[in-house]
């Protein structure tokens, strides 16, 4: 998925452009939009801002909007199935958040792996009503980190853009 929406807006989009769109779509976070930088010859003083804002700010609608829209879908029986689905994911966490508290969803959101990040960050922080504030903050700091940790096993050679699409 992540090569075939990398190859789509490659040369349809600048660099900059083509990083906020991998950094912002919920399944490569900042774990396609650094290597994709990298990959278009980008500075990383230039990737690793775009990435980290536009990961954190896609999800602040998440945040803000998730359960009204889902009490709202459910209530109709529109997408009841999905959303039942995202909820029941969401709760899955709940064990992590209870243990860790705050530093549960930071770590959720720092652990560079799939169903991890800011997108499954907001969908927790929103299910168990967490603070709009403080969950903000644990989402960016749970972003920084996972941007330090892939920039370093982009630069260790561990982590490319080739093995992601592989």
């Amino acid at each position: 998925m992540w090569h075939a929406l990398f190859e789509a807006v490659r040369d349809a989009l600048p660099p900059p452009a083509v990083v906020a769109l991998l950094s912002a779509a919920p399944i490569s976070e900042v774990r396609g939009g650094i290597p994709g930088g990298l990959l278009l010859g980008m500075p990383l003083s230039q990737i690793l801002p775009i990435a980290i804002v536009a990961n954190v700010l896609i999800v602040i609608p998440v945040l803000l909007w998730f359960n009204p829209l889902a009490d709202w879908l459910m209530q109709r029986g529109i997408l009841t199935g999905i959303v039942k689905r995202l909820i029941a994911r969401a709760r899955s966490k709940k064990p992590m958040l209870d243990r860790y508290g705050i530093y549960g969803l930071t770590l959720l959101v720092a652990v560079p792996l799939p169903v991890t990040g800011a997108w499954t960050g907001a969908l927790v922080a929103s299910v168990f009503e967490m603070d709009f504030a403080r969950a903000v903050i644990c989402i960016t700091l749970g972003v920084i980190i996972a941007s330090a940790v892939v920039t370093a096993l982009c630069f260790t050679g561990v982590w490319t853009y080739q093995t992601l699409t592989a």
